[in-house]
């Protein structure tokens, strides 16, 4: 079964929205956060375990699909500042993720174009010294550094740019959608079931 599909069966759609949802029970707001963390309740980590879910949900669900995250709380009391915080905590954890892939991908940009430089150098450096130079052993030794040096920092820069920025620029993705989820509660106490 293809991953567009498979998806389909494990969550369900906001019918209006058309986003998928994915559901998150928690027992109160304190669960949100993780409990190694003792700083100020605005400046909690998220909870790992959460963090965890919530990658292997995005990792279900495809790209294009845009996300509404459901947390179901098993509380009576409904504390609208709490709400505020959780959505609040969630957009600073994953900015500062977005931040860190952002600095990640210009770090790989800016190693491959240091790379691609080098080779140009070696590149022209064998290019002149190969018509100007007497043919000699320890010439042509040095000639053959100069070209495999240089077909080997090209094909770094290449692998750089190309094939390892794939990963950040994936994640990069994933994370805009999580800033773009929409994030609502609702509360197990206040959902009255029909009576078979």
């Amino acid at each position: 079964m293809k991953k567009s599909k498979k998806y389909e069966s494990l969550y369900r759609k906001n019918r209006n929205t058309g986003r998928v949802i994915i559901d998150i029970a928690l027992e109160d707001y304190l669960e949100f956060f993780n409990e190694w963390d003792n700083s100020a309740f605005k400046k909690r980590d998220i909870h790992s375990g959460l963090l965890q879910f919530l990658d292997l949900c995005s990792e279900d669900i495809p790209l294009r699909k845009k996300l509404e995250i459901v947390f179901s709380l098993n509380t009576a009391e409904i504390i609208k500042e709490k709400e505020e915080q959780i959505r609040i905590s969630y957009r600073n954890y994953f900015n500062s993720i977005q931040r860190l892939e952002k600095r990640k991908t210009s770090r790989l940009i800016r190693s491959s174009l240091v790379l691609l430089f080098i080779a140009l150098a070696l590149l022209t450096i064998y290019g002149f010294m190969s018509r100007y130079t007497p043919s000699n052993i320890l010439t042509k030794v040095l000639l053959e550094s100069l070209l495999i040096g240089g077909w080997v920092f090209a094909w770094e820069a290449v692998h750089l740019l190309f094939i390892d920025i794939i990963e950040p620029l994936h994640r990069r993705r994933e994370l805009d959608r999580f800033l773009d989820a929409e994030i609502n509660f609702q509360y197990l106490s206040l959902i009255s079931y029909p009576k078979i």
